[in-house]
């Protein structure tokens, strides 16, 4: 199976597999399990995008937050200290365990989290979003304005960041930083004023790819949806 056929099986099929992992990832807090929903997560991942271009980019961002986790544990828990013989580095053998052990849990949900969030299209979560009771009509507001937010500002700062590439002056770095807030601020107003402009006459024009699931693919939903659901089910008994 291509990853296209991937995203032919039903949505919410596919939606059942991504919290199943998502919710093993959470429930199980042993360390092989941690590493196992780590590996099984980036796999899926590397399969949906057709590369390892996220999962690294991935892995970069989680040093941030693990290294500083394994930090702050190992020099605050109490314990066995590695290097007795040297005060400067209050290391715990006790506290490098924790932070090892909490950072993989928390890697293992990243990962999980990541793949859920691939598991559906842009279009289907909105799609879903826009399903919710009570909040749908707030939620439309912010649907729509996104896409053509997001571009706006993503001009915004590609020319924030070429005028830093210029000057690479720190003194210059808090007015870059100001006009960087500000050309934001009023790029969401232009933006909010052509959506009122435009409204209700513009219909809502989401994507639709991947609702209609072949009939060739009804056994890859009912497999793909019994995984999701066993997933479920022992992430609930663990």
């Amino acid at each position: 199976m291509t990853a296209s056929n991937y995203y032919a099986i039903h949505p919410l099929s596919r939606f059942l597999v991504g919290l199943a992992m998502l919710s093993l990832a959470i429930a199980a807090h042993a360390v092989t399990y941690g590493l196992l929903f780590m590996l099984l997560s980036a796999l899926m991942i590397r399969f949906i995008e057709g590369g390892w271009t996220r999962v690294i980019r991935i892995s970069g961002l989680l040093r941030w937050f693990v290294i500083p986790i394994i930090v702050l544990h190992s020099c605050f828990s109490p314990g066995q200290f590695l290097f007795p013989d040297i005060p400067l580095l209050p290391l715990t053998y006790e506290g490098l365990l924790q932070g090892v052990r909490l950072s993989l849990h928390l890697s293992a949900i990243y990962l999980g989290a990541a793949l859920l969030f691939l598991c559906l299209r842009q279009s289907e979560w909105f799609k879903g979003l826009l399903l919710l009771p009570f909040i749908s009509r707030e939620l439309l507001i912010y649907l729509m304005i996104m896409a053509p937010l997001k571009r706006s500002v993503g001009a915004v700062l590609l020319s924030v960041k070429h005028q830093w590439q210029m000057r690479k002056s720190w003194r210059s770095a808090p007015q870059l930083l100001v006009s960087a807030f500000r050309s934001t601020l009023m790029v969401a107003a232009d933006q909010s004023r052509l959506l009122w402009l435009r409204w209700p006459g513009s219909p809502v024009y989401i994507e639709d790819q991947t609702m209609k699931a072949g009939g060739s693919l009804v056994g890859a939903n009912l497999l793909t949806a019994a995984f999701g659901v066993a997933g479920l089910v022992m992430a609930w008994k663990i």
